[in-house]
Order: structure tokens, then C-alpha cells, then sequence
């Protein structure tokens, strides 16, 4: 890259120096990330020297340059670094290339001693962006679950066109929450209590009848003896599986109402929180007790088995394990994998602007985790959405698809979504990264940030590589289009960019599509790929 590396950081050790190099990199306007101002601390005996007006950004090159009395391990982030170490007088030097790939904190250390230090992405609002994302892929995932079970599972007689993908879900939740409820309730008063066993050590002289041992046992000089108790228990597994399930239920609605900013939407959302806690106040304090710990594991006894009521609960539970509760979060613990976050948010999204304008039913969902407390999508044909027409076509949305068997060499297009089912494919590749080279960007910017030129490059290879297997080798991809979240207030200007005049002229170029921005490029483009199907 044509800048001029400048140093950026200096940091001293008892046993070595190091300094940090790279370009002055110019963020794009924003708000500055929250965190504080301070951007390196010092680790153990180290001493830093900071250049004021500096800051490190992923996906830019810096060099590190160590100068130390002994070759010594270097490390980043706690992993050893493969260092040539070289020889100079009675000195040893060493160079490592730096190139961070995501946001955060990150130790940089000479033996035991280093620096701590902040990376940054070039967009200084990314941390508004990454909670904008986390809400909204929660969401998305809870109304496209909602969406499928109404039609495939739990039918409601519900209509795509006067539903939104929040409606959907509170929509759902009553009615299976009314369900469960009852069921869960009828199980509860219904479950029968089981013969408990246990062994206690009594006092001979306390007990009311005499066994013949027990008589040996005064004999001999014992004053205790073994006792089998049997009593009839009610607090049985199946009730503490009721109980977890009630109050797990709960906690999750009360996360949900504490996230959502709808007004008329969280008074239904509201009522379904406080009829779930009077329940779970009476279950507890039927059996005695103040709260229920742990989660709720379901039951494989023979009784759960058999148990009508019981039975209805486990169904209920296992459709609110399908997606209804997804808990960002924990699956993308911060800020740091906003890339990945912003890959996922912007396929669930092609994935409700597909189904909203072509006024489809979804009849399999994009593939979630397992675990409902995670957002995980799966990758290939395995794990896409499938969307059914009113004509009997069905559009297929996948997520990291593989092509296998072309000409040259297979093709997966780093986290790709396709769109297919109406002919040629149309291609998206979600990048949150921007153009650094400051000679590409005077070049192909036109004043305004633009995705990496090397994406653009990889879609004119996805738009030329990706074939019908078989002579002719007729190409399948109409359009290959990066999504970058390019700052709102550049938005406008976006359709006089050559990049985005480029898809109509040869099928490749780029749209933005920003968190909580608008979604008019994206919407356009998908209705002219469902247009050019005959819809």
C-alpha cells in the first residue's frame, strides 16, 4: 500500500524495545466508540510512549520491529509468533507484520512484558452498529421462526402481508403461551407423586416396633440401627422440570420486553410476562420453595413418556427451542466479531425482504444452533431457507454455499448469500470493511468510502467462475453485488457511484446496507431479480 509508515506507538521492556509502525489512517465520521480514550496500556515491567493523534484499526498492515539483548518468544494475545530473529553486534533484531482482523483489545508482548493495546474499526459508530445488529438479528430470528411454525407447524390462519416479523412472533407467543400454560398446569395437578426410599441411622430405644436384629443388636452392646423410611413424594422430576421450564420462560420474555422499543406491541408482550410470573409464584409455592434453579432439561422418564399432559408440554418446549428465544450475545460476546455479525444480520435480512416482496410462505427456515441460547447459522445447501410461491416455485436462500464440479477449481464464496430458484443466481457477499489504499480510493471513490476494490474483484470472478457443470458451461450468476454499511449521510450520493451504476451495466458492483439505515438498494434489487422471474 503507498503510505508512509509512520511510528505509532513505542514501547520499552527491561529486556528489549519495540516499536509499532503503519499508516496514519483517516476513520470515517461517526460517533467515537465508547470505551474510554486511552488506546495502549502497559503489561508488567513495561513503559509505552504513545503518539498523540494515533490509533490502530483492523484490516490495516503494521509492522512491529523488536530490537532485544537475546532472541526472546513474542506473543499476541497470549500465542507464540513464528520471529527470524537476526544477529547484529552484541543486539538481536526482529520484524513481525501485524494485521488485526478484528475489533478489541489485544497483548503484544516480548517475553512477559508488552503492551496492551485498542484495535478499532474505520467506522468509529461499529459499537451502535454491532448492538443495532444483535436487536435485529434476534428479531429477525424470533419473527422468521414464528413465521414458519404458524404455517408448518401451529398454523394460525395469520396473513404474510398484514404481519410483521415482530407481529409474527408476539402473535405465536400468545397463542402458544396460552397452550402451555394450560398444559403445563393440567401436567402439574395431574403428575402423580413417586415412593421415595431412604436409609436413616436411629436411635434403637426410639423406635416403636422391634425387629428380631434389632434385638441382636441391644445384645451386643449397639445402640443404633439402619432404618429403611418409605414416603410418598410430590416434588417429583417431572415437577422440577415444570418449574425450570416456568421460570426460564420468564426470564427470556422479561429479556425480550426489556429490549423491544414497540409501545403497542409490549403491552401484549407485557401480559404475557405477568401471567408468567403468577404462575411460577403458585407453582413454587405449592412446593414450597423459593425459586427454581438450573435450566430445563426434558424429561425422558417412562411417565413423561406416557403422560398426556406432560407430553404437550414437551412439544411446546421443543418449538420454543426452533429459534423463538435466540440470544445474541452470548454467542457473539462483543463488539469484536462485528464481521461475522454483520454477515449473519445481512443474510437474515435478504432472507425477510425476499419472503415480504414475493409474498411467499417460508416453510424452512435459515438452520440456527442448537442451542436456542446461541444465533449460529449453518453453511452449504443443508442449511437454507426455502421459500414457497403461490405459482408452486420455491426460491432458495443459501449461506456459504459450495460449487463443485466446474471447469477450473470449485468455488465458495466467502460468506455468500445466493438467491436461486427463479432462474440465475444472484450473489451477495456482506463485507464490513472499507477501502484503505489511499491511491485506489483518489481513484474509484468518488469522495465517497467504498467496500475493499478486492472484493469487487472477487465478484467478477464468482460472475465468471460459476458454471454449469456440464458443456456448454453456461454461466449461472446474474449478478455478483458486495453489501458494505457505508454511513448513512453518503446514501444518497450512492446511485451516481460508479459501483453501483456498474451492476446494470456488466452484474457486478456494490450496495450499502447499514444497521439501522435504510434498506431501499437492497429491496430494489430484490424485486427486480423476482421481476426478471415473472412475478
Amino acid at each position: 500500500m503507498p503510505h508512509t509508515s509512520e511510528i505509532l506507538l513505542r514501547v520499552k521492556t527491561p529486556t528489549a524495545q519495540f516499536v509499532i509502525l503503519g499508516p496514519i489512517v483517516q476513520a470515517l465520521e461517526g460517533v467515537v466508540a465508547t470505551g474510554g480514550s486511552q488506546s495502549a496500556y502497559p503489561v508488567h515491567e513495561a513503559t509505552i510512549e504513545p503518539v498523540d493523534g494515533t490509533q490502530l484499526y483492523d484490516d490495516v498492515p503494521y509492522q512491529m520491529q523488536i530490537t532485544a539483548a537475546s532472541p526472546t518468544l513474542i506473543t499476541r494475545g497470549g500465542r507464540v509468533m513464528n520471529v527470524q530473529w537476526v544477529s547484529h553486534s552484541s543486539t538481536w533484531v526482529a520484524t513481525v507484520d501485524l494485521q488485526f482482523r478484528q475489533v478489541g483489545w489485544v497483548e503484544l508482548c516480548v517475553g512477559s512484558h508488552g503492551v496492551r493495546v485498542r484495535v478499532l474499526s474505520r467506522k468509529l459508530d461499529f459499537d451502535s452498529d454491532y448492538r443495532t445488529m444483535v436487536d435485529d438479528l434476534e428479531n429477525q430470528i424470533r419473527g422468521l421462526t414464528a413465521r414458519l411454525i404458524s404455517h408448518v407447524v401451529y398454523p394460525m390462519g395469520l396473513s404474510d402481508e398484514a404481519q410483521d416479523l415482530w407481529s409474527y412472533w408476539l402473535a405465536l407467543m400468545e397463542k402458544l403461551w396460552a397452550d402451555l400454560s394450560h398444559d403445563l398446569l393440567h401436567a402439574w395437578e395431574t403428575l402423580p407423586p413417586y415412593l421415595m426410599r431412604q436409609e436413616y441411622v436411629m436411635e434403637l430405644g426410639r423406635l416403636k416396633q422391634h425387629r428380631p436384629r434389632d434385638i441382636r443388636n441391644l445384645i451386643r452392646g449397639k445402640s443404633r440401627a439402619l432404618v429403611n423410611l418409605r414416603r410418598w413424594e410430590s416434588l417429583t422430576p417431572e415437577r422440577i422440570y415444570l418449574l425450570q421450564l416456568v421460570s426460564d420462560v420468564q426470564t427470556r420474555l422479561q429479556r425480550i420486553q426489556s429490549s423491544t422499543s414497540e409501545v403497542t406491541t409490549h403491552v401484549r408482550l407485557k401480559a404475557i410476562v405477568e401471567q408468567s410470573r403468577q404462575l411460577s409464584r403458585r407453582l413454587l409455592a405449592e412446593a414450597g420453595l423459593e425459586r427454581a434453579m438450573g435450566l430445563p432439561k426434558i424429561p425422558h422418564s417412562p411417565l413423561a413418556q406416557s403422560h398426556p399432559a406432560l407430553g404437550r408440554v414437551v412439544r411446546w418446549h421443543r418449538l420454543l427451542q426452533r429459534g423463538l428465544f435466540p440470544n445474541g450475545e452470548s454467542y457473539f460476546v462483543g463488539p469484536k466479531n462485528v464481521s461475522l455479525l454483520y454477515e449473519y444480520w445481512c443474510y437474515l435480512t435478504i432472507v425477510r425482504l425476499v419472503a415480504d416482496e414475493s409474498g411467499g410462505t417460508l416453510v424452512v427456515k435459515p438452520m440456527a444452533s442448537v442451542n436456542p441460547r446461541d444465533i449460529a447459522l449453518g453453511a452449504g445447501r443443508g442449511a437454507a431457507a426455502q421459500i414457497d410461491l403461490r405459482d408452486g416455485r420455491s426460491i432458495h436462500i443459501l449461506y456459504q454455499g459450495l460449487f463443485r464440479g466446474l471447469p477450473t477449481v470449485a468455488q465458495q464464496p466467502d460468506h455468500v448469500v445466493q438467491i436461486k430458484g427463479l432462474g440465475a443466481l444472484t450473489v451477495f457477499d456482506a463485507k464490513y470493511r472499507f477501502e484503505l489504499d489511499e491511491t485506489v480510493q483518489r481513484s474509484y471513490g468518488q469522495g465517497i468510502p467504498i467496500p475493499p476494490v478486492d472484493t469487487i474483484n472477487n465478484m467478477h470472478q464468482y460472475h465468471d467462475a460459476i458454471v454449469v457443470t456440464h458443456p456448454p458451461y453456461r454461466r449461472l450468476v446474474d449478478r455478483a453485488i458486495v453489501l458494505f454499511p457505508l454511513p448513512r449521510h453518503y446514501s444518497r450520493d450512492w446511485r451516481e457511484h460508479r459501483f453501483y451504476k456498474s451492476i446494470e451495466a456488466v452484474g457486478v458492483g456494490a450496495l450499502p446496507l447499514v444497521p439501522g439505515g435504510s434498506e431501499e438498494y437492497l429491496r430494489e434489487e430484490i424485486r427486480r431479480y423476482l421481476w426478471r422471474g415473472g412475478m
